[in-house]
């Protein structure tokens, strides 16, 4: 009996053993799941944080490697020459491509260039508008661009200072915006040469009888070849753009697609004016306190009709309005060769639009005239400019001259809002959207405030120009 009692407690003790093994090895194999689980959440969460703050952090750890200097300009300096070699193995594409961009049909989300891919950008510019210079793969796009707003800052600050005074130099810019327009003289893709003498010395009033002389707006009229032995002269407007108007507007608005415009509470202002006229596929719809909501007449580049991800056809921010058209032709305007070979197809759309809405105003710009404003901004410029058309933005400052008594222009030479944001319904930050690539925008600028006679607080708490309309001054013979 004894020996059958030690059997039982021996075989008891042995069980409990074995259980309390499992159950130690159960636990540890729990733990360590856990442990996993915690783990990956934590890499998880890191890598969400990374994608949020790694452009704070690395901007951070960028100026902590720049070192400190006495002076203010001996800092910018060396800022500029920090290596990066990414920025050498950025491609410079035409910033009318990013000017483009808008958040009424897509998501505000950043496209490839044509340059780069060789297709239409998917549903980001001058303004065009205007202007990006570079393009990575997204991610690492928005973060380089970042980075180098913080960079450059200083540097772009520096040069606004220098536009409120009038003053324009390729040395002002940041040495990526250097290259780039040096890359940009270097290829001169549409042959652009200086024909005249240079008068950089002008008054204001001898440079706006310079400008009412030498830069009159001449759309397509159908009566070229090749436009007339296709029929143009029944697909165009009867009526010539600068006498769409039985009278001139008293007062006009040319408000810019500038991210500095965010936060300015101009919209009140704007829509005051007689006339308002905006650029591309910049909307009013959810900015209306900052911009406005009145449209009259609407600048577009080839891209927006050509891309179909603008709905040229179909969106309402190209009804019930005044449009102009433009794209880049050869300097020699050529228009056979022009017709061939445009930057983007407008032809095609631009008669299917004049045949769906024939009622509705739409010009294109003669090349004729894109080239005058070249000329004439080289005429008065010192330095070399790029050899590409100008701005969508000076484009347009100067038709309204034309068709107004006084033209108001908001946030084209930046106020004390200076972003390198490049356009307000979009967030895609680089300094050439405001200080120009491909597009000669500093000298333009600077060309403008020359002109400007109002006192430089009006620029710094607006970031307004206003301007004589051409029909207000009365030049000699």
């Amino acid at each position: 009996m004894m020996a059958s009692m030690k059997q039982w407690r021996l075989a008891l003790g042995l069980m409990l053993t074995w259980a309390l093994l499992f159950l130690a090895l159960f636990s540890y194999f729990m733990e360590s799941r856990v442990d996993e689980a915690i783990s990956l959440s934590h890499a998880d969460t890191r890598r969400l944080s990374s994608v949020q703050g790694n452009t704070r952090s690395a901007a951070t750890i960028l100026r902590q490697a720049l070192p400190a200097t006495s002076t203010s300009t001996t800092s910018r300096a060396q800022k500029e020459q920090v290596p990066n070699s990414e920025q050498e193995a950025y491609i410079y594409p035409d910033p009318r491509v990013l000017a483009t961009w808008s958040v009424d049909s897509r998501s505000g989300t950043a496209t490839h260039s044509q340059e780069r891919n060789q297709t239409f950008p998917r549903p980001g510019g001058e303004e065009d508008e205007e202007e990006v210079v570079g393009m990575e793969e997204e991610d690492d796009d928005d973060r380089m661009n970042q980075i180098e707003t913080s960079w450059f800052d200083s540097k772009s600050k520096s040069v606004v200072q220098h536009l409120w005074h009038g003053s324009a130099s390729l040395d002002m810019l940041s040495p990526r915006l250097q290259k780039a327009v040096k890359d940009y003289m270097s290829t001169n893709k549409h042959g652009a040469s200086d024909r005249g003498r240079r008068r950089v010395r002008r008054s204001g009033k001898g440079l706006l009888c310079n400008m009412k002389k030498n830069a009159k707006v001449r759309t397509l009229d159908g009566k070229e070849l090749p436009f007339s032995s296709l029929g143009w002269h029944k697909i165009v407007p009867p009526l010539e753009l600068q006498h769409l108007y039985n009278t001139a507007f008293r007062s006009c608005a040319v408000v810019t697609s500038a991210g500095a415009i965010l936060h300015s509470g101009l919209g009140s202002e704007i829509d005051s004016h007689d006339a308002v006229l905006r650029f591309n596929s910049a909307p009013t719809k959810g900015y209306e306190r900052d911009v406005g909501n009145k449209t009259t007449i609407r600048i577009i580049n080839s891209q927006i009709l050509a891309n179909p991800s603008h709905h040229f056809n179909s969106s309402s921010l190209y009804k019930n309005l005044t449009l102009v058209a433009w794209d880049p032709a050869p300097y020699t305007v050529d228009l056979h060769k022009w017709y061939k070979k445009p930057d983007y197809n407008l032809f095609t759309p631009y008669v299917k639009y004049r045949e769906q809405f024939p009622a509705q105003p739409f010009y294109i710009l003669h090349p004729k005239f894109i080239w005058e404003l070249w000329d004439m901004i080289q005429g008065n410029t010192l330095e070399d400019i790029q050899p590409n058309p100008p701005s969508s933005g000076f484009i347009g400052i100067l038709l309204m001259m034309w068709l107004c008594d006084k033209v108001d222009v908001y946030e084209y030479i930046p106020s004390l809002r200076q972003t390198d944001l490049c356009h307000y319904h979009e967030r895609y930050y680089d300094a050439a959207c405001t200080l120009g690539a491909y597009h000669p925008l500093l000298y333009e600028k600077g060309l403008i405030q020359r002109i400007n006679p109002r006192p430089k607080r009006d620029l710094q708490r607006k970031g307004k120009v206003t301007l004589p309309g051409f029909r207000t001054i009365h030049c000699g013979p």
